[in-house]
């Protein structure tokens, strides 16, 4: 990003042309703006993260109870197995990914 210049550069660019100081500062508050709205949108994915896996978890859950109350526990099994080691690997690899 570039900086506001000292005052001896600003006093010379004044000179040069008298307005490029506020096309500087325009400059920086839109690449300011830009910075912020970036991390709200890392926010907003971050939070979907969660509310993906937490929903999946509630619905495994979910799956495990019903299978137990109709009897059919050792047929859901693989599915519920096979469900969590899934969703633990999308977690970790959304965790160790390189940004």
């Amino acid at each position: 990003m570039p900086s506001f210049p000292a005052a001896d550069e600003a006093r010379k660019w004044q000179e040069i042309d008298p307005d490029h100081l506020a096309w500087r500062r325009d400059l920086v508050e839109r690449q300011l703006r830009r910075e912020r709205f970036d991390q709200w949108v890392g926010y907003g994915f971050r939070l979907l993260e969660h509310v993906i896996v937490v929903g999946f978890g509630v619905a495994f859950v979910w799956l495990g109870f019903y299978a137990v109350d109709h009897k059919v526990s050792m047929q859901v099994v693989p599915m519920i197995g096979g469900g969590i080691a899934g969703l633990a690997g999308a977690v970790l690899a959304v965790r160790n990914r390189k940004e």
